[in-house]
């Protein structure tokens, strides 16, 4: 049985459902293509938080309400961010902000309850990093994913790690380098998707087989495996009990490149126009 949980407002970043062991997260802010705003973001923490409290759940689905699956990261109130004071611990506000994406998603990897992400749209940026850091990604083939950041100004800092662990670092460094969008087809052949589908009625139908799979495995299985591939992503790809500490440095890098290059890189983006320092190559 579905039950959809009550809300305060009808506009709330999240909209939460259980589906007997299924913990089923949906984005819903679709008017604005489901961006991941503090207040997104604050709720899937709160969200993460309350499925891994729950023994009963086995699995946590991510969807999102509308067309886009989630532009990334919200641009909309740069000026107000810029000017936000730092906090008591003297640090900056757009690093402290920032670096709570990479907790959550750090959370949602540690996680012994096995995530699913079924990608009906575009995913951008923290989107696309979203469907690196879920366990098991599906997507349609019509969606689109890319890492636009360095184009406006910007690093990709709290999701490099978890892309370049599913789809491998030179693919993430073609892909966060040029800002090249694909499609599901290509993000299906580097790995970004486990399972590529052609629509809607079957990313739906692939999503409710996959996850009777999860669960017609032992719960306590699971966990343990995830546990155990763990350790060995963590010895392959040096990261480990350090990734703290490299979220701590990226969010730091991400509020210098907001404070600097990426005022003229958003300004030219709503602007509709290349940046200043987009030159053409002479060869």
């Amino acid at each position: 049985m579905s039950i959809a949980r009550p809300t305060p407002a009808a506009d709330a970043p999240l909209r939460i459902f259980r589906h007997d062991a299924v913990f089923h997260i949906e984005l819903n802010r679709p008017q604005a293509r489901n961006p991941l705003g503090a207040e997104m973001v604050a709720a899937l923490g709160a969200a993460i938080d309350e499925a891994e409290a729950d023994r009963t759940v086995r699995a946590v689905l991510f969807t999102a309400a509308g067309d886009a699956f989630s532009a990334g990261g919200n641009l909309g109130n740069l000026q107000e961010r810029l000017q936000a004071p730092a906090g008591p611990d003297g640090k900056d506000p757009i690093a402290a902000g920032n670096r709570l994406y990479g907790d959550f998603l750090a959370r949602l990897a540690s996680s012994d309850k096995v995530s699913v992400a079924a990608v009906q749209g575009p995913a951008m940026g923290g989107g696309a990093g979203l469907a690196c850091a879920a366990d098991i990604s599906i997507g349609v083939a019509s969606a689109r994913f890319g890492f636009p950041e360095a184009a406006i100004g910007l690093v990709p800092g709290q999701i490099l790690p978890f892309v370049a662990a599913r789809i491998g670092v030179q693919a993430a460094r073609r892909l966060m380098l040029t800002g090249e969008r694909i499609d599901g087809a290509e993000a299906h052949r580097l790995g970004l998707l486990d399972y590529l589908v052609q629509d809607a009625a079957e990313l739906a139908s692939r999503t409710r087989a996959i996850l009777d799979s999860v669960l017609a495995c032992g719960p306590a299985a699971s966990a343990g495996t995830k546990q155990l591939l763990r350790q060995v992503a963590n010895r392959a790809d040096g990261h480990g009990s350090d990734l703290g500490r490299y979220l701590d440095e990226a969010s730091t890098l991400f509020a210098r490149q907001m404070r600097t290059e990426a005022v003229e890189g958003v300004a030219a983006a709503r602007a509709k126009r290349k940046p200043e320092w987009a030159v053409s190559a002479a060869i």
